[in-house]
Formats: C-alpha cells, structure tokens, sequence
C-alpha cells in the first residue's frame, strides 16, 4: 500500500469515525474502520473489518470478512491502524 495511514497526513480522525465508517483498499485486501458498539450495553467500541477484494463489504460472504474489536479512543485506533498496515505490508 502507497498511503500509510499512520502519516500525519492521511491520519484518521476519531470525530469523523463517530459519524462515518472509513474505508479502503490495498494489497488485494479491503478494510473498514466504524463505530460499533459493545456487548451489554457498554458503550462504543472500533471494529476493523478485512476482507478479500474485489467485492465490497455487502457482496463479500460473511466467512470471508474478519472483524476485531478496539476501544473507541485515540489509543484503540492506533492500534487498529498499526494492526491493518501490519496486514497491508505483508
């Protein structure tokens, strides 16, 4: 992958994660970054969905697609981001 999302410049904010889900591709793998919310009632968590391209989210079976779980704070998503760029350099 060309971007690397741990730039400053394409830095993901968790304002716009509040209201959209963020999305993308590289390397053969598509990937989405949303506000889910938590089992029980326990308030919002980050999910990070992959799954294999070409198709999108809602055309992909849902055996393909994987989901992980982060908090939904600036150190939840740095987690994600580093997990999702370690999948893309590989």
């Amino acid at each position: 992958m060309s971007i690397d999302l741990r730039d400053p410049l394409y830095r993901i904010n968790l304002n716009y994660l509040k209201k959209e889900a963020y999305s993308g591709s590289g390397d053969g793998l598509r990937f989405m970054l949303k506000k889910g919310n938590a089992a029980e009632g326990e308030g919002d968590v980050l999910e990070l969905w992959v799954w294999p391209e070409p198709l999108s989210f809602e055309k992909t079976a849902e055996d393909k697609r994987s989901k992980k779980e982060f908090s939904f704070d600036q150190e939840g998503l740095d987690a994600a981001v580093e997990m999702l760029m370690g999948m893309l350099s590989d």
